[in-house]
């Protein structure tokens, strides 16, 4: 049997396997707000976790198709002549160290999960972990929401380190990202005020009528006590539990807050995170003149396209990405422009990555076997 043909069996194998791994015991928290309900499914009193394969295909068609549908509603009135066009005049070099730059991020969060999955009796080596992180988002292209559960169980094989002690890492690691963006949030918030009070008065509320934006605001007001209620009167244990177990998953990273790597590494992160899109704006004439403060913007824009539950954010990040540039004097075509040369060079980037990193994991672990 060809090489070639062993790593695209292996490959399979990897989906495959997933759904014999047992013996799990991890916070129920897992479950409740980072695992996905309609792929995974933990079942704590015998102790183990399963994939529900018919549910993964159903998940991911629908990831698909929602981004089929959100992309043709971002693109449908764009004139891709004009698209094009513009592809003539944009400074390539830029792009290439954009991509260069998101190399280190792989790294970064490869050596920042060591950090949380250290343990006196196990070294990790941060070159294979960056490995395992990348397959991990390669596999997201395809499944969104499973990258974590991938990269725990390739970490299981190349360092033979417990699943669930891995996933537990992830939701801690997860959660401080969710703080870091909130705190990033916030802060554009206060500094951006004048600008997103002008742009939501103007694009989003301009158009309405005195009396039609009271009764929305009313309604919406009306809508969120009344679920709020609804919730706590039928679930209000289901509630407590949620924090309770909120609040155990948090305080797992506590130790390695005070860590000064964690904390230097998490912030190199970010400021990588940051360039990969500032200097794409150099790439562009219309952009050129855009400051850091933008790129604070587009940054906190595409990380909440992300989060949309589909195959790599596909329309939501656009989206998220050109609209907040229309505060900022940039024409939504221009903003689109420059999301998708933005996206679709890091998918790119990630695609070679992942292939290459496949590779070196499929070597890995047949040598471990």
């Amino acid at each position: 049997m060809t090489y070639p043909l062993i790593f695209c069996n292996w490959f399979v194998d990897c989906i495959t396997n997933l759904t014999k791994i047992s013996h799990f015991s991890i916070l129920k928290f897992i479950q409740c707000l980072f695992i996905d309900h309609n792929i995974l499914e933990l079942d704590l009193s015998k102790n183990k976790i399963q994939l529900k394969n018919r549910n993964i295909i159903i998940n991911t068609l629908l990831s698909l198709a929602l981004g089929i549908f959100l992309t043709y509603i971002v693109f449908r009135n764009i004139d891709f002549q004009s698209f094009l066009e513009k592809l003539d005049t944009i400074n390539y070099a830029w792009i290439y160290f954009s991509m260069f730059i998101s190399i280190f991020e792989h790294v970064l969060r490869a050596y920042r999960w060591n950090l949380l999955m250290h343990k006196p009796n196990l070294k990790f080596s941060t070159y294979m972990t960056t490995h395992v992180v990348i397959v991990s988002y390669f596999f997201a292209l395809f499944i969104p929401r499973f990258n974590d559960f991938v990269r725990c169980y390739l970490i299981s094989k190349t360092n033979k380190i417990n699943v669930s002690t891995s996933l537990g890492t992830v939701v801690s690691e997860r959660i401080i990202d969710i703080l870091s963006l909130l705190l990033l949030t916030i802060f554009l918030l206060i500094i951006e005020f004048d600008i997103f009070y002008s742009f939501i008065d103007e694009y989003i509320l301009g158009s309405l009528s005195i009396d039609i934006k009271s009764i929305s605001i009313l309604i919406l007001i009306l809508l969120f006590i009344t679920y709020v209620f609804k919730f706590l009167k039928k679930k209000s244990s289901y509630f407590e539990e949620k924090i309770s177990e909120f609040k155990e998953g948090l305080f797992s990273a506590k130790g390695i807050l005070t860590d000064k790597r964690f904390l230097i590494s998490t912030v190199l992160l970010w400021l990588i995170y940051f360039f990969m899109g500032y200097v794409i704006f150099f790439s562009i004439n219309e952009t050129s003149n855009l400051g850091p403060v933008v790129g604070l913007a587009v940054l906190i824009a595409g990380s909440l396209g992300m989060i949309v539950p589909v195959n790599a954010g596909i329309g939501a990040y656009h989206f998220l990405v050109a609209s907040i540039l229309i505060g900022y004097s940039i024409d939504y075509e221009t903003g689109l422009f420059f999301a998708t040369i933005l996206h679709t060079s890091q998918i790119i980037c990630l695609a070679i990555l992942g292939l290459f990193s496949s590779l070196v994991l499929f070597i890995k672990i047949r040598s471990n076997a």
